[in-house]
């Protein structure tokens, strides 16, 4: 006796051939969101030959990417922190800066006042745009995802450090230093944060007089 083979049905072909096509497409679309979330938040980090800070690229509050690149010509200070930090540093350390930085350049051409918020979770763009119209400067926020923001703290030597709060569940600790790079993107020294208004404006006034220190 000879076996014989069922034939298979032909709409049971074609119900294989488009659950395939639809997991292909949506494997094909999962790949393209995490090569979009890799483009727009990380991972491009690097010393740029810099004893502190160095190449970073960031999400901006416009959903957006941000590099080191993108300010050349101008002095970067970078700060970070968070939108809920702790004791409210954060705000009154950027309210004190961005005073300091109407006083001395009042076109808002020579520096870019950095905030990179170490939460991401809760600083997304709306929020980081937001909180930056609060200043009276043009304050420069942005984020990333946790691999990258941890990369680009290290560079900067930025601490990060998340503290229990009563009032918001947890805040993060502001750095203790605004990290200073010049026009050509290579590290100028540090300003405290917690420095007041005059002395802000005072060392803001020595970068553009001459030779940082």
């Amino acid at each position: 006796m000879t076996d014989t083979q069922t034939p298979k049905p032909a709409g049971q072909a074609a119900k294989r051939r488009m659950l395939t096509g639809a997991v292909l497409a949506l494997a094909l679309a999962a790949g393209y969101g995490a090569y979009k979330a890799s483009e727009s938040m990380g991972p491009m980090v690097g010393s740029n030959g810099n004893e502190i800070g160095g190449r970073f690229r960031l999400m901006d509050s416009s959903d957006g990417t941000m590099t080191d690149t993108s300010f050349r010509g101008r002095w970067m200070l970078v700060l970070f922190g968070a939108t809920h930090c702790v004791d409210n540093a954060c705000d009154k350390t950027l309210m004190q800066l961005s005073r300091a930085i109407n006083a001395v350049d009042p076109g808002g051409k020579a520096f870019a006042p950095i905030f990179v918020s170490l939460d991401p979770q809760r600083d997304q763009s709306s929020e980081l745009r937001q909180y930056a119209l609060k200043f009276p400067a043009k304050i420069i926020a942005g984020t990333g995802a946790p691999a990258t923001l941890d990369a680009v703290a290290k560079e900067f030597h930025a601490p990060i450090e998340k503290r229990p709060d009563p009032v918001w569940e947890y805040a993060y600790v502001m750095s203790p230093q605004i990290v200073i790079m010049d026009p050509q993107g290579h590290y100028a020294g540090t300003l405290s944060s917690a420095a007041e208004e005059p002395e802000m404006e005072t060392r803001l006034r020595s970068l553009l007089a001459g030779p940082h220190s």
